[in-house]
């Protein structure tokens, strides 16, 4: 399959830092002008670089698993998700992404809300047993225990299926010009998929992600109808959202 062509791609030019595209054809099989309409996917999605003669990877950030980073600035992404849940009304079918904030909305969606979760997160799917207003739709998957996801090819294509009415999406980071930035290849495509599916999409970010840059970018600010962070959110931020009139709202820190 071509999406998982793509995939293999990245994940190989990213470990050996630089790839000829002689190599890329000898490796995958595949012809030139097909070798050359995946790498322009790739640069296009900001995971490599074209240089002569082939292709060298845009090193990503590591980020660190899941478990460690749900740790960090916990009581801030609570705030920031109960905020998020204000948004949800009867009937709403909502995609929830995987990540360290967007997981908390379940906790404050009120019980008698009957609603539709549309989810890969392995949080949100091991805790809404005992919420039988919520009808949950679980994207299929394999475990990425980086992300407490479900994620390979087939989630996104599953993903492809469903229209939301709301998104409530994370970012890895979020760059001084607008960028949303993911790690990898499937988040760059899970991501993208979700917004382009939903009505409406709400970031869901702390204050510490602005200013981050990662491996891809999944989308812009200027794609979200709302943006939920912290008071610390830097001044680029408050600036690019008073030019884009996108709603920006912002919690306190308790």
């Amino acid at each position: 399959m071509k999406d998982q062509r793509r995939k293999e791609m990245e994940r190989l030019i990213t470990e050996r830092q630089s790839m000829t595209m002689k190599e890329l054809c000898s490796t995958f099989g595949i012809s030139i002008n097909t070798a050359r309409a995946d790498i322009a996917y790739l640069i296009k999605a900001g995971a490599v670089t074209k240089v002569y003669g082939g292709v060298k990877c845009n090193r990503p950030k590591q980020v660190s698993l899941f478990s460690s980073r749900a740790t960090q600035n916990a009581s801030i992404k609570q705030q920031i998700a109960k905020k998020a849940a204000e948004l949800i009304v009867e009937g709403d079918i909502i995609y929830v992404d995987s990540g360290t904030t967007t997981m908390h909305i379940l906790e404050y969606i009120p019980d008698d809300l009957h609603i539709t979760i549309v989810t890969p997160s392995l949080y949100i799917i091991s805790n809404v047993f005992n919420r039988p207003n919520i009808k949950l739709i679980v994207l299929p998957g394999i475990l990425n225990r980086r992300t407490n996801s479900l994620a390979d090819a087939s989630t996104f294509t599953e993903l492809a299926k469903y229209h939301h009415s709301k998104a409530f999406m994370g970012a890895s980071g979020v760059t001084e010009d607008g960028k949303l930035s993911v790690s990898s290849y499937l988040e760059y495509e899970i991501k993208r998929t979700a917004v382009a599916q939903s009505k409406q999409s709400f970031l869901l970010v702390d204050s510490s992600k602005f200013g981050e840059s990662n491996l891809m970018s999944y989308g812009t600010l200027d794609q979200m109808s709302q943006i939920i962070t912290d008071v610390r959110v830097p001044g680029f931020c408050r600036d690019y959202c008073f030019e884009h009139h996108i709603l920006l709202t912002t919690v306190w820190h308790i």
